[in-house]
């Protein structure tokens, strides 16, 4: 009974955030970014009002009109402490949540809900790890439904993303563990993504964060530091292709800025000049965090 009341007590969740400016807010620095080491950013953020019952991460821009902001997020409701994709309506002014909508939902968990557009085309490819495969679905905006188009990838894979940045289809990837970045290939007559090269980090910080961008004429890509907890903070990566080989460089380190939501940040993406983010905190606030330091103090004493 008590290991149940201090499990509950020690629950984290997540919210979102939204920084005006795009990609420039999060890369412009006091020194010119082709120079620099590695950075520590400060956002300003705008964060959105969650419900109590659930929470949302991993969120990526659909779209943004005039009067609202529309998400794809992990939906994560408390009551089934399982991952599905739902469509997020974020009033611009108020920043409440003004529809949401279930997309999809599988027996098993699903999570990080990247877009790739393609020839007029919005396609969606959550994680689906925990059934052994990637799967491809189509968004139809006028009815705001997902249906499946086929299966991309036949590995276990986590948090993928796909770009033409590079002159080919390209999936970047975490097959293995944190430590290292897998670049797939796509194979027209097989139809699918198979494994290429690899990037290894000495660190646990190579996992996608979010979508490959171009800022100044060079690639980056946001990574998640895992190296004190999951996706404890987000590292800019300049990423780049010298004579046949991958290079990958942190420039931007970014931790989160929300004063009850202080123990992660792992998830930033960018579309039509609006970055959302995602940042992780106790669920019960200052009651969940003084039980988990009084949890973790004694598994060191015993």
């Amino acid at each position: 009974m008590l290991k149940k009341v201090v499990n509950r007590l020690i629950q984290t969740r997540w919210a979102i955030g939204f920084v005006w400016g795009g990609m420039d807010a999060v890369m412009e620095g006091s020194s010119p970014i082709e120079d620099c080491s590695l950075k520590n950013v400060d956002l300003q953020v705008d964060w959105v009002k969650m419900p109590k019952d659930r929470w949302f991460a991993d969120p990526f821009v659909l779209d943004v009109t005039e009067k609202e902001i529309l998400l794809l997020v992990e939906d994560y409701p408390y009551a089934t402490r399982k991952g599905i994709i739902s469509l997020l309506h974020i009033d611009r002014t108020t920043l409440e949540i003004s529809a949401r909508k279930e997309l999809l939902e599988l027996p098993t968990h699903l999570s990080f809900p990247a877009i790739w557009r393609k020839e007029g085309h919005i396609y969606v490819y959550p994680e689906s790890a925990h059934i052994g495969r990637l799967d491809m679905y189509e968004y139809h905006p006028e009815s705001e439904e997902l249906t499946f188009v086929q299966t991309i990838c036949d590995d276990v894979v986590w948090d993928s993303y796909i770009t033409e940045s590079f002159g080919e289809p390209l999936m970047f990837t975490a097959a293995h563990d944190d430590y290292q970045l897998d670049i797939y290939h796509w194979k027209e007559k097989k139809q699918r993504f198979i494994p290429g090269e690899v990037i290894s980090s000495e660190m646990p910080d190579s996992r996608m964060g979010g979508g490959v961008f171009e800022y100044n004429r060079s690639y980056y890509y946001p990574a998640q530091d895992c190296s004190k907890s999951y996706g404890c903070a987000i590292d800019i990566k300049r990423i780049k292709v010298e004579r046949g080989k991958w290079k990958v460089k942190s420039v931007r380190h970014i931790e989160s800025p929300h004063p009850k939501y202080p123990i992660g940040l792992h998830t930033l993406n960018e579309y039509k000049g609006v970055v959302v983010v995602d940042v992780r905190g106790y669920r019960f606030g200052w009651i969940g965090a003084a039980t988990d330091r009084i949890v973790k103090w004694l598994k060191r004493k015993i």
